[in-house]
């Protein structure tokens, strides 16, 4: 039996003039929306004059299904097809195309960050790595530009002269690590990369532009019905086509779920649509019990600053269900645990758990699958995070001439060598000795041609990639998408193209398993509903971007104020989760965020004093090893890794302690992993930063040997020389007497010499920048390229070490060397133009420190069983981390 409308949504369908509907959570707003269209045709309105609009494929499709199984019997299918049901994309496109304004041609956010990137880099606009670039800024920066445009601003119509003003009214450095100069030269290279985005495409439009050309181009006919469903998420251009296009609106929508502020989605709209449009309201719920009612509207009216309007609207919020349990508030630090718990106490209900962000996700999926529980997830997982960094770190070994990220290649699961041929090749290169593997990885490899990437796309990447599940071969499809949409550009490089797959939007295929237990972001789960909602809100707020400073800015100088908007949108974040829930809502929280949600006589609280217990890894690398050779055509070392013992890894650490003759500063860390990497593995690794580092340090010995001249180098390179020849003169001044003794001087001498230790045969070597005598003793001086000086103190503990080394080499008493770094290019996080320089000088000894980490790493060389344990007790999420771990308990 069909569901019939109840009293109030009767009126509401009823209701002739322009109406705008507030619909609580859960109340059916898409369903009274499809009873309106049943009413229109019912009232004799052709279906061709009714215009539906939402805002993604999968709403457009749910809401055409709905009307379409309501209109069963009562109105010809061929009716229903001439329905025009669209996303607010999807028609501005298709009247653009039919018109010939536009062709078939988008651009996609993928482009967007590639030419924002490209900007950023041709400007020099960042002190940033690349790396941080890619993760952090581009993608903000993008979001920011489709913000703006969102707006109707385009890049042509910021005025910098006022939006700078703005900043320097407004901006406090006091609550920033940007100057005020950092971020006035920032908005420059914005609007410059803004400006590189539109000329890069090159006559192609994106989906802001197809709405902004519609705005300014259309002259069709208006629609004399226009109905939209999730109407809070209307951005500005979005509202002015609804206007045009209709000649009566009927719109559903709830401010208190706008979520969508950051795509541009207005909360202002209802002001502007209340003016024109009659108010009328949805109330009952038919999702959730009473009590999860309860909760959330009195935690939604106890924390908002507009209690009147909302108070209105949710006086009536009640349920159709009977009574249930209170809301939980559980304060932990062990999420993973109590989650782990909920499932197995609700294994016949549909559980939800909800995150606010993707880090979240990610962390709870690698939790799941080492527990083997099953789910389906609507964004990316562990996994998917893992097969990428794998695909690139294989396909960067395989495309690149450079022997470091080949042998980085020979660590993959791709890789037609073992785990141990891969150690021992990594070793031969370290120390630089010949090997017949090391030469074979450095003559293989393919070209940036299309046809060699698909090949090994096909005959390597795509099957190793199904033998690892869907995740891995949707990663895999992905990625080769990327690979192919970067080939298309005019000068493809290879530098390139992994910026451009680095870069890349996230990308997924939902993972849709048999299973009752969903994970999902809040924005995920909007519109659906599950038995058990399980919520995680972040933990503490996240902190205001430079970038967000700049976009206030820049909309402010346009006249529009957005602080409004966004000043609770976490609040709705929360109300909507809490609104998921059917019959139980279970809100994981800390101990400092527990009272934001706790309320009186409406939920529980349950205290959890335990901590989290490690992730257990679960993984067999042996089988990912052996059908990677098996795919690589050596098949007889396939089946002997399959029926041979693991034993070689745990030997090979006991035989690198054994073997150790030498240490020196870089090589103790108490890390367990970050020892293996650098020192057992000696994986290579490339970096531009130290590379300009060696260069300026090389440029600074040669000159002070005076084989060449400052005027011998160019821009930072000199730029960074002048500092340091700067600072040494500086020094003269307080040290009379001061010259030069020696660059690049090693230091070697017994570890026993430096602390009390028995064993004379192992040596510890150093290596000091500079050293300098004046009147009174000695300077040993480090150079460091830092950007800033935030490690300054890790920097004099090394030095520490260097002066005890020194002293004892040359007899000279320690308190007469003194321990100077010389920061030569300090450039800030943005590039202002401005290289500063630092000298620190030693305000502690800090060797005592540094004896700590050395007896740690004395500690494992000693009994190696030790090392392992602690690298059993660390936790890594990636791939290769696995697989060790794997290896080493296969031979315990």
């Amino acid at each position: 039996m069909s569901i019939q409308p109840s009293q109030e949504q009767e009126k509401i369908i009823k209701f002739d003039n322009n109406a705008i509907v507030v619909s609580n959570p859960g109340t059916g707003k898409t369903t009274t929306l499809s009873w309106k269209v049943m009413r229109l045709l019912e009232t004799g309105v052709n279906p061709e004059n009714i215009l539906c609009i939402t805002f993604t494929e999968k709403a457009k499709k749910e809401m055409f299904e709905k009307i379409f199984e309501m209109a069963k019997g009562k109105f010809p299918d061929s009716e229903i097809m001439k329905l025009n049901i669209h996303t607010f994309h999807g028609f501005a496109f298709n009247y653009l195309v039919d018109a010939g304004l536009i062709t078939r041609e988008i651009t996609g956010n993928n482009a967007m960050r590639y030419a924002i990137l490209e900007s950023y880099e041709n400007n020099k606009a960042f002190n940033y790595t690349k790396d941080y670039l890619i993760s952090e800024i581009v993608p903000k920066s993008e979001n920011a530009l489709r913000y703006i445009k969102s707006f109707g601003i385009t890049h042509d119509k910021i005025n910098v002269k006022k939006t700078s003003d703005i900043i320097e009214k407004t901006y406090d450095e006091t609550k920033s690590t940007y100057t005020l100069d950092e971020m006035l030269a920032f908005l420059k290279y914005f609007v410059s990369a803004y400006k590189d985005y539109e000329e890069s495409k090159l006559g192609a439009v994106d989906y802001s532009d197809m709405l902004l050309i519609f705005i300014e181009k259309f002259r069709g006919k208006k629609f004399q019905y226009v109905l939209v469903d999730e109407m809070q998420d209307m951005n500005e251009l979005e509202a002015k086509i609804v206007e045009m296009v209709g000649e009566n609106i009927f719109l559903v929508g709830d401010a208190k779920q706008a979520i969508f502020g950051f795509q541009g989605g207005s909360v202002k709209n209802f002001e502007r649509f209340m003016k024109t449009c009659q108010p009328m309201l949805l109330s009952t719920n038919r999702r959730s019990t009473q009590q999860i009612l309860d909760y959330s509207k009195t935690n939604f009216l106890q924390r908002t600053s507009n209690k009147k309007d909302f108070a209105e609207q949710l006086e009536t919020f009640n349920s159709i269900k009977e009574a249930g349990e209170h809301p939980k508030i559980i304060s932990t630090r062990a999420h993973l645990t109590q989650i782990q718990k909920i499932i197995e106490e609700n294994k016949e209900k549909t559980v939800a758990i909800i995150t606010r962000t993707n880090s979240q996700i990610v962390e709870i999926s690698q939790f799941l699958d080492s527990c083997n529980i099953q789910y389906s997830s609507t964004t990316s997982q562990a996994t998917t995070e893992m097969a990428k960094g794998e695909i690139i770190s294989y396909l960067r070994g395989m495309i690149s001439d450079r022997v470091e990220y080949k042998i980085s290649a020979t660590f993959t699961i791709f890789s037609p060598f073992t785990l141990k041929e891969a150690f021992e090749i990594s070793e031969s290169h370290k120390r630089k000795r010949s090997s017949d593997n090391l030469e074979k990885i450095k003559s293989f490899g393919i070209s940036l041609k299309r046809e060699d990437i698909d090949k090994t796309f096909d005959d390597i990447i795509y099957p190793l990639c199904v033998s690892k599940g869907a995740e891995w071969f949707s990663t895999a499809i992905t990625i080769k998408q990327q690979v192919d949409e970067y080939l298309s550009l005019p000068t493809p490089t290879i530098d390139g193209l992994f910026d451009f797959i680095a870069i890349a939007e996230e990308s997924y295929t939902e993972r849709n398993i048999d299973s009752k237990i969903t994970l999902t972001t809040v924005h995920k789960a909007k519109g659906r509903d599950f038995d058990v909602v399980v919520y995680l809100p972040k933990s503490s707020a996240s902190r205001t971007s430079f970038i967000d400073v700049i976009v206030q800015a820049i909309l402010e100088s346009s006249g529009i104020d957005i602080k409004k908007e966004l000043v609770e949108e976490s609040l709705r974040i929360d109300f909507v989760a809490f609104t998921r829930a059917k019959e139980k809502l279970i809100i994981i929280t800390d101990d400092k965020d527990k009272a934001k949600y706790y309320v009186e006589n409406l939920s529980e609280i349950e205290i959890d004093s335990n901590a989290e217990n490690a992730i257990a890894t679960k993984i067999d690398s042996r089988l990912s090893e052996a059908f990677s050779l098996f795919i690589a055509g050596r098949f007889d070392d396939s089946k002997k890794l399959l029926k041979q013992e693991d034993g070689w890894l745990e030997q090979f650490i006991i035989n690198y302690f054994k073997s150790i003759t030498h240490l020196s500063y870089s090589s103790v860390t108490t890390k367990p992993y970050e020892f293996l990497l650098r020192n057992i593995i000696k994986m290579p690794f490339v970096s531009n930063a130290a590379e300009f580092g060696s260069t300026v340090h090389n440029a600074m010995q040669s000159i002070l040997e005076n084989q060449t001249k400052l005027e011998d180098y160019k821009d930072d390179v000199r730029k960074a020389v002048e500092n340091g020849l700067n600072a040494i003169d500086d020094l003269k001044k307080q040290y009379p007497g001061l010259h030069y003794v020696s660059s690049e001087e090693t230091c070697d001498m017994p570890l026993r010499s430096m602390i009390e230790y028995d064993d004379d045969r192992l040596i510890f070597t150093g290596r000091i920048d500079a050293i300098f005598q004046h009147d009174d003793g000695y300077l040993i001086v480090d150079y460091k390229t830092d950007r800033n000086s935030d490690k300054a103190s890790e920097h004099k503990r090394q030095l520490s070490v260097y002066r005890k080394m020194y002293s004892k080499l040359k007899n000279i008493p320690e308190e007469k060397i003194k321990i100077i770094i010389i920061f030569l290019a300090l450039r800030g996080s943005v590039n202002t133009g401005k290289f500063d320089r630092l000298v620190e000088k030693e305000k502690r000894n800090a060797f005592p420190t540094f004896e700590e980490h050395l007896r740690k790493v004395l500690e494992w060389k000693q009994d190696p069983s030790k090392f392992v344990q602690d690298l059993f007790d660390d936790s890594h999420d990636d791939l290769l981390y696995q697989a060790i771990k794997g290896k080493l308990l296969h031979s315990t």
